[in-house]
């Protein structure tokens, strides 16, 4: 079913790239070198899955969960004290050598280093001009390639600011270049969304579920222009988001031009060549010839909320594990799930072999264990039925396994492993890991409406989720309407609700500018007190490692503050 990841991979990670000659004249001089290695669509696949593989590994997992919850408000752990760097970080009390900052940094990285190699060699490929479906297996993979690469940098622009933007051309390991501006950045990461989405099917074929998809990268996209955005300030950011909301859900055409903010500073003949269109001349007839008013293919009916649609049958009501199906079981690849991260897949989809994977217990991640917070408990949920299939405290599982959490120690069942993929060894697991959900484009989209002044349809839209939630246990209770504020503020709880435990509540914050106020309030109800330590105007940002900074004689700059 998944053939995204294959056990060839890491021969082709290391390998450093070279020029790239046009698509339709391909010359291979026959030796086995890295010149000519990416002569096959084969070749490139297995190079873009060293691409996806780093998603997979638990130098990545690990640090994700590390930054985005344990940093925050919703978790609190068994190691916050200041002997240990993971302490030092979720107390925001370390230095510029901290482990746990250096990971993120490296593992990010490594995964754009991979798929650098993918676009830059993706010219080599060999191609018949009677090969037409080739072209398309190809734009593919350089889409695919794109979004991981902005993926890649979205994270480490989240948690950096402005970083070193590294050329395709050239291995990491022998660069030293400064880093470029924030703003340089997020244009760079925009500009590979862009083609993403251009370029990436809607859906894959039987077979190949779990690639990135144009609907990933339009949605990736949204949120990277919200990351942009300040809450309560006009922006163009806002009002792109907006549109592509109304493109992909609401199902307004959208043109490639408007996708690419098309401007044509860059032919449009060369653009088409560049991301892998056909040639007009190879068209059969009826073929698209792809211009800047052609429309993109439409999204609003691929993705869906409805719990239907997440487990196949209609949910029971009173069936208390029934909200945490979407995490486990066959929930994977389901209409609700824009992008997720694969584990324990052979790379022709029978299962038979396994990869490197991180086992995500969420409250067992290897020697520190993380639990949610009494206050998330009663101030956020109150009475909302998530929280009865949200947050576990002890005694009976999903499966009928039993966990004995301990006075005050309750976990998220989002991460829980039943015991039929429990790891078979170490780095095994055989669950999915959601990092991309429909209802958080409809929450990104709820927010630029209401950004750009459409209250009224900002609450549809964020009342659309709440009513999806009513339907398990037939409530009815709604978010009301109000003014700006009274309405965002609706929004933001509702991410957190929603989105809790998917580890990126302290990047939220901090786009919505209440880290220090959030942070200092969880902090005086910790015993040393943890959040306290936040310096607003300094730890919004994490710092540079040191060991950048040395090996690049300081030509890369630290982040103010550090």
């Amino acid at each position: 079913m998944r053939n995204i990841f294959c056990k060839t991979l890491l021969a082709i990670s290391a390998m450093t790239a070279c020029g790239c000659s046009d698509f339709l004249d391909k010359d291979v001089d026959g030796h086995a070198t890295d010149k000519n290695y990416y002569d096959t669509q084969y070749k490139m696949q297995t190079s873009l899955n060293a691409a996806y593989d780093i998603l997979q590994s638990d130098s990545y997992n690990d640090q994700e969960w590390r930054f985005g919850e344990a940093c925050g408000d919703n978790v609190l752990g068994t190691d916050e004290g200041l002997s240990s760097h993971m302490g030092q970080l979720v107390n925001f009390r370390f230095n510029t050598s901290n482990s746990w900052i250096l990971q993120r940094w490296n593992v990010n990285y490594k995964g754009i280093h991979r798929a650098n190699q993918v676009i830059h060699n993706i010219g080599k490929v060999r191609i018949s001009t009677s090969e037409y479906a080739a072209y398309q297996g190809i734009r593919w993979i350089l889409g695919q390639a794109k979004f991981l690469r902005a993926f890649y940098y979205f994270n480490l622009v989240k948690t950096f600011g402005g970083v070193p933007v590294r050329p395709e051309d050239e291995s990491v390991r022998k660069l030293v270049i400064p880093r470029n501006t924030l703003e340089e950045c997020y244009a760079y990461i925009e500009k590979d969304l862009r083609e993403a989405a251009m370029i990436l099917p809607t859906v894959y074929p039987a077979g190949e579920t779990g690639k990135a998809t144009k609907g990933a990268a339009v949605a990736l996209l949204m949120k990277v222009l919200m990351y942009q955005a300040k809450p309560g300030v006009p922006s163009d950011k806002w009002r792109e988001m907006k549109r592509m909301g109304d493109y992909f859900i609401k199902g307004e055409p959208m043109t490639c031009g408007e996708m690419l903010k098309y401007d044509g500073k860059e032919d449009w003949e060369k653009l088409r060549e560049r991301l892998w269109f056909k040639p007009e001349r190879l068209n059969t007839p009826g073929d698209p010839y792809e211009t800047p008013e052609t429309p993109l293919d439409a999204l609003d009916n691929v993705y869906s909320l409805s719990y239907t649609d997440y487990y196949g049958a209609p949910l029971h009501n009173g069936d208390k594990w029934a909200y945490v199906y979407q995490w486990y079981g066959d929930g994977e690849f389901c209409r609700g799930s824009v992008f997720e991260a694969v584990f324990k897949e052979s790379a022709d989809g029978t299962g038979g072999d396994t990869n490197e994977g991180a086992g995500i217990e969420f409250f067992d991640v290897g020697t520190v264990k993380m639990y949610a917070t009494s206050g998330i408990l009663a101030s956020l949920f109150g009475t909302d039925i998530r929280k009865d299939f949200l947050i576990h405290h002890q005694g009976n599982t999903p499966d009928g396994d039993i966990w004995q959490g301990g006075e005050g120690r309750y976990v998220s069942l989002k991460w829980y492993t039943p015991k039929k993929d429990k790891p078979q060894y170490a780095g095994d697991n055989g669950r999915n890991r959601r990092i991309i959900r429909f209802v958080e484009v409809v929450l990104m989209y709820a927010e630029a409406l209401n950004e750009c002044g459409d209250r009224e349809n900002a609450l549809a839209q964020l009342n659309r989720c709440k009513a999806q939630v009513n339907t398990i246990n037939n409530s009815n209770k709604l978010y009301a309407a109000g003014g700006y504020g009274w309405l965002r503020d609706q929004i933001w709880q509702e991410r957190r609700m929603e989105l809790a435990y998917e580890w990126d509540r302290f990047f939220d914050i901090v786009r919505q500018g209440r880290a220090a106020e959030v942070l200092h309030a969880f902090g005086r109800n910790r015993p040393n007190s943890r959040g306290m330590s936040f310096v607003k105007g300094k730890n919004e940002l994490f710092p540079i490692p040191q060991t950048e900074i040395d090996v690049s004689n300081s030509v890369v700059e630290q982040n103010p503050g550090y």
